[in-house]
């Protein structure tokens, strides 16, 4: 099926005359989401991913011709829905289509109804389920953009739930289009969220021209930017691995290089209004540089953007993907750089980009957190005044039912009872507990982002607040990329002024460290050790079967690669039989020698989930609900989702080789692990 103005005829003009011709991805994509099937379309940034599906859902519109909402796309952020609102207004006013928000902070409406194409995060979509269902009845697509930033986080698990809800209480169901430009596994991906999909997947990367940089100290980051400069490049954007160093580096090198003051931070503890303000001033300066954390990998349009710099190893090659392809969006080519300290962060990142090129992410497993269902049951008892077993079971797809198993439903029931959050009410009714019902009342209850404790920084001159902070221990600090000086405080509130300088770091609240998953650590020692560059492995061949055992006179190092929950579960089972100096993701430190690799069993595997449940649930990402969730069950789902079973399944099979000497590049890598 071609794409003309058959296919598209209200659309085609409006939507595409300004182009030479239609991407890849359109080509391939629209005619499948013009036939109504649910479909995932995987492509590059900035291959014209958002047209592919914009286009389509206005023709739905005009062909439904109601004046409810009939398209409903899922954006995992406000930042993202307030960029899809700039980038499609225009297109949408030519095609006569009313056209908006719904979040937190942007409740649009026309006529007093939501718009017939709306943007809202997941838990807009919760509340609007919950309190007003009659506005999404006659929804008759739902678009999932950029699916991989919500997909095996808590906030994707409830986003499936969500979907089967809204699918109850549509009066037919709605067409499901999923859109990401790093997905690993397209197809296992595909369906958690759609019913008989069709995968489009569009390969391809842009040309990556990469140098590294050494050093990322305040003194060493502004001699690059100022390097960057020197050869002509305006645009810069930096990605920093937390929000301290943002702050950091943007505020001691504003006025300090050849950007001048042109120099902003972006992250998710500054105010809306001041990031905001960061993505139109780098839009609107001739030359400027951004420091950020992840909040602009996604497709947050801030004009185009010359050169890419990595001031940390990312999370995973997925986050790399994403940060690289924000640069030279016009273009055939990205242009990015990376900062390392030692030789261990150089070979991380030359394996990743390795990986990368060849469209290995190396992702993690997946398993559905049931602490998604706490929160989705007290919402639900909160919207009718009280839940039964019936209404819990019918919001659960019967795949996650069958994951979970018989009986989940009223398990999960009885233990929020024990803990305090429902109360029996009759036989087969539950209610809430006071402080759930009070929570909702204050809108806090739709989501499954555990919040930390945090305190305001106002502007004293303005009164607008520039972001929140977990605390502040000195009187002046950075924050947005500004130092500020603390005028007061109290009630949740710092009242500060801007000024020149001198400012220490404010502690923001910290996400948990990234957890490197058991295919990216067997690349990387494989890499490492000769077994193959990483480039060529796929997921079920994480770089053959070795574990290096290199001595080191007193102490051997048990090269493994099994992961951050691989390197505990290999810690646990080596520890009884020697003494385990140190371990992490990629290699093991004892004393002695280790006779033969342990070979552990399913109860094995079951022992150490229950001993090391604590670690292994914030590793897991369980999410602010846990506690509503039975022991048994929530050992089982982050044994499912932490992956301990493919690493024992890994280690009955391994074999150890014993490696007398390295030659010394190796062992620099080594010991930065």
């Amino acid at each position: 099926m071609s794409v003309d103005r058959a296919l598209l005829p209200h659309t085609l003009g409006n939507w595409f005359g300004r182009f030479n011709a239609l991407t890849d991805v359109q080509l391939k994509a629209i005619p499948v989401i013009m036939t109504g099937r649910d479909a995932l379309i995987c492509s590059a940034t900035a291959s014209g991913k958002t047209e592919a599906y914009g286009a389509p859902a206005v023709e739905l519109v005009l062909r439904e011709g109601g004046e409810g909402t009939i398209v409903l796309i899922i954006a995992p952020t406000r930042a993202l829905t307030n960029d899809l609102k700039r980038r499609l207004e225009g297109p949408m006013g030519l095609s006569h289509v009313t056209f908006g928000r719904y979040t937190g902070e942007h409740k649009e409406k026309f006529g007093g109804k939501l718009p017939q194409i709306v943007v809202a995060t997941p838990e807009a979509v919760d509340s609007l389920i919950a309190r007003r269902p009659a506005m999404l009845q006659a929804i008759r697509m739902v678009v999932l953009d950029e699916i991989h930033v919500l997909d095996s986080t808590p906030r994707g698990d409830q986003l499936r739930i969500l979907l089967h809800r809204l699918e109850n209480l549509c009066e037919q169901r709605p067409q499901r289009v999923a859109v990401s430009a790093t997905v690993d596994r397209p197809d296992k991906l595909a369906l958690r969220y759609l019913h008989d999909p069709s995968v489009v997947v569009v390969p391809g990367l842009r040309k990556i021209k990469g140098r590294v940089f050494h050093g990322r100290g305040t003194e060493s980051m502004g001699a690059h930017l100022d390097d960057l400069a020197g050869h002509q490049l305006k645009k810069v954007l930096v990605f920093c691995r937390s929000r301290n160093q943002v702050e950091n580096l943007s505020s001691k090198l504003r006025n300090e290089t050849r950007f001048g003051d042109a120099v902003f931070a972006h992250h998710g503890s500054m105010a809306k209004n001041q990031r905001e303000r960061t993505e139109r001033l780098f839009l609107q300066a001739p030359a400027a540089v951004a420091f950020a954390t992840m909040t602009l990998e996604m497709g947050i349009d801030i004009g185009t953007v010359d050169y890419i710099m990595l001031a940390d190893v990312p999370a995973d090659v997925s986050s790399l993907l994403q940060r690289i392809g924000r640069g030279g969006r016009r273009g055939d080519s990205t242009r990015c750089g990376y900062v390392t300290e030692d030789a261990t962060e150089t070979h991380l990142f030359q394996i990743m980009f390795r990986l990368g090129k060849a469209g290995i992410l190396c992702g993690a497993p997946y398993g559905f957190r049931p602490s998604v269902l706490v929160q989705q049951i007290l919402v639900m008892a909160c919207s009718q005044a009280y839940i039964t077993l019936d209404d819990i079971r019918a919001i659960v797809p019967k795949d996650i039912q069958q994951e979970l198993g018989a009986g989940a439903c009223k398990a999960l029931v009885e233990n929020m009872v024990e803990t305090d959050l429902l109360e029996r009410s009759g036989t087969e009714r539950f209610v809430v507990s006071e402080e759930m019902e009070t929570r909702y009342n204050r809108g806090s209850l739709h989501g499954n982002i555990a919040d930390g404790p945090s305190v305001s920084v106002v502007d004293r001159m303005t009164g607008d607040v520039i972001g929140k902070v977990q605390s502040a221990d000195t009187n002046q600090i950075e924050v947005a990329g500004m130092h500020r000086r603390i005028v007061k405080g109290g009630d949740g509130r710092i009242l500060t002024d801007a000024t020149g300088g001198g400012g220490g770091p404010a502690r923001f609240r910290s996400s948990s460290s990234p957890s490197t998953s058991f295919f990216l650590g067997r690349a990387v020692v494989s890499g490492l050790m000769g077994a193959g560059d990483g480039a060529g492995l796929g997921p079920d061949q994480p770089g053959g079967q070795f574990i290096y055992a290199v001595d080191k006179g007193h102490h051997t190092v048990l090269l493994h690669g099994l992961g951050t929950v691989g390197s505990l579960f290999f810690a646990h089972q080596v520890g009884k039989h020697a003494r385990v100096v140190e371990s992490n993701a990629y290699s093991t430190t004892i004393t002695g020698g280790l006779a033969e690799l342990p070979r552990p069993e399913s109860g094995q595997v079951a022992g150490f989930v229950s001993e090391r449940i604590g670690d292994l649930a914030k590793l897991a990402s369980m999410g602010p609900w846990a506690k509503g969730v039975p022991s048994s069950m929530r050992e089982a789902a982050v044994r499912r989702i932490c992956g301990a079973d493919q690493v024992a399944a890994f280690l009955q099979h391994a074999q150890l080789k014993e490696v007398m000497s390295v030659s010394p590049e190796i062992m620099d890598v080594i010991g930065g692990f």
